[in-house]
């Protein structure tokens, strides 16, 4: 994380590649790379002094109450112990007057080193409490940071876990999500910059009381020389800034190449088309162009630090005139001068670091801003607790003039549909791609609620339900089905956590879905199936179909169970094999079956086909045979292709 930009004058963004611009020749014209963790670069680069300052206490505030509920006693000690720092730093300041004092005092040499012995230990007791509760302070924070983490990341993924699905697939919600993650991870940081500034913070509050004390008039010292280090560091993170956000998509075309140059899945084409030599080219060229940008950046930092050296300089300087000026004048005593110079000094050194930590607070602060309205969102959009119970699956599945509309769509994915599903029935739901199926079969299952209609389950509206108890007797095998990276066993198991170590179970689900090749990896149940460890397999997109209808048409042995082309990555004796096995072993279960493949659908109850959101046909395969429609022309054709294709290969 770079600091963000603390300024009074808003930096203008680098602009995106204008359509006229000569397009790159990887990348075209890409304009700006748009990622989670940029998300919120633009608007660091128009955010004055006085933006961030209005932030800066809602950031104190929600890192305070998260530190306060991950760990209080933890979070007690740290920041007690950084305000205790800044007392201490105070009384070993006016300690070290103490001893200039006696000191500078008349008299002979050793009275006066006698008499500042008591200033001396008092100093070195200061010192000494300083830096124990500096310690204290970093050790009880490096404890905090991570539970303030962890307890951020989890009430984010509690709460995301629980939205509703059609929300959830918002790409609104979805960004939103994407980088209050990063608010979440990077929670810890911004603890750490807390204490940062709570330790710069309370050194120049100790200073400033100190030269108080000395006399009222050695507080103009302090932002005499304050003020152009400060604005020095300003600048110094307005350069960075601005070449960060310079080089953001150059960076990621880099790191893409870099990827794609020694990536497995690249290097076939990469051999076989020569195409290495012209994306090393590339990488080059665009590595040279990031270069050049750092040794830009090097000068005008030199440059800057030169600039700030000199006005430094200048205004130490008049800071150290003013004081002799204050001496000479009778002012002040030279011992008190002494200690002006030294507190000055103290509060110069924790300059640097309170201005990079504000502008880093900041900087966290909008992430963590993200943080807390993903939060409330997720809260407002969760599913519904609560409700009518559900005690087992229904007897009756009625769906009453359904229509439904997805947020980003003009043209409603169902209009006006009713059906009929009676427990044990398989239900085929068949259709062109597009039809309405796979949404039919979420509204269905509760995971959709109809914008219009009603979805009852034994006569009471799904909606009026305990969903969350409905989904317990709902098993769902979606079309893209995740292929979870964990051992085999795991796989399957997800499917019914709460039976994670039922083994039989596990094995007559492995079995009754073809899936019991899995006992022939070196490890069984324990191989993984993610091929980024050296032990792991990968299996093919057939043995990942079986391995998905093992955890969610058996294991999961719930009452409705729907399988959404449940047998597009097999071959036609699998696929054959596969129905004939959801036919016989959940013939006591509700399917709902959906496919392409209008030939197996035969052993269906009833077929349901769907033609843009409408159901246009309806009856048992003989019948809609029969009736000689659509459904029948295009089995007749899918039946004739599949023969051609085996005339063809005989």
């Amino acid at each position: 994380m770079t600091a963000a930009v603390a300024t009074a004058e808003p930096v203008e963004p680098a602009s995106s590649a204008r359509p006229d611009e000569v397009p790159d020749p990887l990348f075209g014209h890409a304009g700006h790379y748009n990622t989670s963790w940029s998300r919120h670069d633009r608007a660091l680069g128009t955010s004055g002094f006085r933006t961030v300052a209005a932030r800066l206490p809602y950031l104190v505030r929600t890192c305070l109450r998260l530190a306060w509920a991950a760990d209080r006693r933890a979070a007690l000690i740290v920041f007690g112990a950084e305000l205790a720092t800044g007392a201490f730093t105070a009384f070993g300041l006016l300690a070290v007057n103490g001893v200039l004092r006696s000191l500078l005092s008349g008299g002979a040499t050793v009275a006066r080193v006698h008499a500042a012995i008591p200033s001396i230990l008092l100093a070195g007791a200061m010192a000494a409490a300083n830096r124990t509760c500096s310690a204290l302070s970093v050790g009880l924070s490096i404890r905090l940071e991570p539970k303030v983490r962890r307890l951020a990341q989890d009430r984010l993924y509690q709460r995301t876990n629980s939205v509703e699905l059609i929300s959830y697939q918002q790409g609104e919600l979805k960004d939103l999500i994407d980088t209050a993650q990063y608010g979440a991870s990077w929670i810890e940081m911004a603890i750490s910059r807390l204490v940062d500034l709570m330790s710069g913070l309370m050194s120049l509050i100790a200073v400033a009381g100190v030269l108080a004390v000395l006399h009222p008039a050695l507080l103009v010292l302090l932002p005499l020389i304050v003020l152009p280090g400060g604005i020095a560091a300003v600048k110094a993170s307005q350069q960075m800034y601005r070449s960060r956000l310079a080089m953001l998509t150059p960076n990621r075309q880099m790191y893409q190449l870099a990827f794609l140059l020694t990536n497995a899945d690249t290097a076939e084409e990469i051999r076989v088309h020569n195409a290495g030599p012209f994306l090393l080219e590339q990488y080059r060229r665009i590595s040279d162009s990031l270069a050049a940008e750092q040794h830009r950046l090097a000068r005008t930092r030199i440059r800057t630090s030169l600039e700030a050296g000199a006005a430094t300089g200048v205004a130490t300087g008049g800071a150290y005139l003013l004081l002799f000026a204050l001496v000479t004048g009778g002012t002040i005593p030279l011992a008190a001068a002494g200690a002006a110079a030294y507190a000055l000094r103290t509060g110069t050194a924790q300059l640097g670091s309170l201005v990079r930590s504000i502008n880093s607070l900041y900087e966290l602060g909008l992430y963590l801003g993200d943080w807390s309205e993903a939060c409330e969102q997720a809260e407002a959009l969760a599913i519904p607790e609560g409700g009518e119970p559900v005690d087992g699956p229904p007897d009756l599945i009625e769906v009453r003039d359904v229509s439904f509309s997805y947020p980003d769509s003009d043209r409603p994915a169902l209009d006006h549909v009713s059906l009929t599903v009676r427990r044990g029935q398989t239900i085929a739901l068949v259709g062109h791609n597009g039809s309405g199926k796979t949404t039919l079969a979420k509204i269905l299952s509760g995971l959709y609620l109809p914008d219009e209609g009603t979805v009852a389950w034994d006569g009471a509206p799904l909606h009026t339900l305990d969903r969350r108890q409905a989904f317990g007797h709902i098993a769902l095998l979606s079309q893209g089905f995740f292929c979870w990276p964990f051992s085999a066993g795991a796989n399957v198991g997800i499917g019914r956590w709460d039976a994670f170590d039922d083994t039989q179970a596990m094995h007559a689900a492995l079995r009754n879905a073809g899936a019991d090749f899995v006992y022939d990896y070196s490890d069984g149940l324990d191989t993984l199936l993610c091929k980024d460890y050296d032990r792991g397999v990968k299996p093919s997109g057939g043995e990942w179909q079986k391995i998905a209808l093992a955890r969610s048409g058996h294991f999961r042995d719930a009452g409705i169970v729907i399988l959404d082309e449940p047998t597009a990555a097999l071959d036609p004796k699998a696929e054959v094999d596969t129905f004939q096995g959801i036919h016989d072993l959940l013939a006591d279960k509700t399917v709902i079956m959906i496919t392409h493949r209008l030939g197996s659908v035969r052993h269906a109850d009833y077929v349901y086909s769907l033609d843009e959101g409408r159901v246009a046909e309806h009856g048992t395969f003989a019948e809609l045979l029969a009736a000689g429609g659509a459904f029948a022309d295009l089995y007749h054709l899918q039946r004739k292709q599949y023969a051609l294709a085996d005339e063809e290969a005989a």
